[in-house]
């Protein structure tokens, strides 16, 4: 008992130099996210019109053993998708994912932009997309 006791104070007086237990490897277990969309603009009588956002999860690696996150996205219109969970394998650096998108009505004006929502334990991140000017005649 006295062992778990110093540890946790042992922690508690280093966190300003490194963080202690497995918060350290949530929050270094991703690299950069990048999202894009596969037009930004579109103008034409052909509406409904389909974008597809598409976003690219790097990870640090090595990742931790049994990495576990979830991810969902959140449309301009506040739309939400279900969240998504995800266990990459050990050896994995990325994963691409993707949202599709269908919106327009004749005589209408959009300004369609995503943002993608990844989340493991303390870490929450968010990236957005371009915004895709969609003009329905």
């Amino acid at each position: 008992m006295k062992r778990a006791i110093w540890n946790g104070l042992a922690c508690v007086a280093i966190v300003a130099f490194a963080p202690c237990g497995s918060t350290y490897a949530e929050e270094n277990a991703f690299g950069s996210i990048h999202v894009a969309a596969n037009r930004s603009q579109y103008t034409g009588r052909g509406c409904p019109v389909e974008i597809v956002y598409t976003a690219t999860i790097n990870f640090a690696m090595p990742h931790p053993k049994g990495l576990a996150f979830n991810y969902h996205w959140e449309r301009s219109d506040r739309a939400k998708t279900a969240v998504q969970v995800v266990k990459p394998p050990a050896n994995q650096r990325s994963m691409v994912v993707r949202d599709t998108w269908r919106l327009g009505a004749p005589g209408k004006h959009y300004d369609a932009s995503v943002t993608l929502f990844v989340n493991s334990g303390n870490t929450h991140l968010n990236e957005g997309s371009p915004s895709v000017s969609v003009t329905c005649k």
